[in-house]
């Protein structure tokens, strides 16, 4: 699989590109903001472009998403259905924070725990993995983790934002991301790459909780 990835937006946020080696079809992973970096990154390997997804619907994560849809020429929009309120909302989320957005996208695709996301002979799974915001998704491929807000690199997600619960983070994490083998490669929202392995040992949320 072809993996990149940018760091975009005020937030700092990691938003990615993955495609199939063979085909070039591929998705890009919450385009919160620096639609010419993205549109760089899939250009210079030719991807095709099939769905943008969002690991779910914070402003950080999705202020670009309509633009970046238009300039792909109208690919499909794919999210969790519990947080179709914060896409809702972007431009009340940009104002509040002090960031210009785009309109809403439309969603176009609802994705679901059990659902995956295809690209020419990849396949991602889906899992729910909510307490950040009601919904955030992880998806998965072997050895690979794109976790959204839940988990990061001695960290873990905020959850004083609406929807957040502290109670159903640590519980995503304890339950969904935790069983994962050691050498799993984390891939966060913000931050650092990291491994399941490294966290369960050192994260200072997770050690002894």
């Amino acid at each position: 699989m072809l993996f990149k990835s940018i760091v975009v937006g005020p937030m700092q946020v990691n938003a990615f590109v993955l495609a199939c080696e063979r085909t070039k079809k591929g998705i890009v992973i919450d385009p919160g903001e620096n639609v010419p970096g993205i549109l760089e990154l899939v250009r210079e390997d030719d991807i095709d472009i099939v769905e943008v997804v969002a690991t779910h619907g914070h402003i950080d994560h999705i202020a670009r998403a309509t633009s970046l849809v238009s300039e792909l020429g109208g690919v499909p929009f794919v999210i969790h259905p519990d947080d179709d309120f914060l896409v809702e909302h972007l431009e009340d989320a940009g104002r509040l924070f002090g960031i210009p957005t785009d309109p809403p996208p439309a969603i176009d695709r609802h994705i679901n725990e059990g659902d995956t996301v295809t690209f020419g002979d990849e396949t991602l799974n889906v899992i729910h993995t909510p307490g950040h915001c009601p919904g955030n998704i992880t998806l998965l491929w072997e050895g690979h983790a794109i976790v959204g807000d839940v988990l990061f690199a001695g960290s873990v997600g905020r959850t004083d934002l609406p929807g957040g619960d502290s109670e159903v983070l640590m519980r995503s994490i304890r339950e969904r991301l935790l069983p994962l083998p050691d050498d799993t490669e984390v891939y966060p929202g913000h931050g650092s790459f990291t491994t399941i392995g490294h966290e369960r040992a050192t994260n200072p949320f997770i050690v002894g909780n």
